[in-house]
């Protein structure tokens, strides 16, 4: 997984929400960790999902998970700008992460 850079400290008004339809919300960036970004984790892997999902948690991250590439897809292409970061396994069944994030 590549390092996170430290943010600038700001305020700003971003697309957010608990992934409903609507995207709208405000996030506040602290200067000592970039916590509130909307994190998508795909993997076919349960226990990596469940352990990726408690870890980003723990950071203040809002984490949605996805066990099968195309379902990922299909999120990213419905709520466009609703997601900060996408962790993908490499190796997955339906699709590859690299293809995934290509698309």
């Amino acid at each position: 997984m590549a390092a996170l850079q430290k943010l600038p400290q700001s305020s700003t008004s971003t697309s957010a929400s608990s992934y409903g339809t609507s995207c709208k919300a405000d996030v506040v960036v602290s200067d000592q960790f970039p916590a509130g970004l909307r994190v998508l984790v795909v993997d076919d892997d349960i226990t990596c999902l469940t352990i990726l999902e408690k870890m980003l948690r723990r950071c203040s991250y809002h984490v949605k998970i996805c066990s099968q590439a195309t379902v990922a897809l299909n999120l990213l292409r419905e709520r466009k700008g609703c997601f900060d970061v996408v962790l993908s396994d490499v190796h997955m069944p339906d699709m590859d992460g690299f293809k995934l994030l290509e698309l």
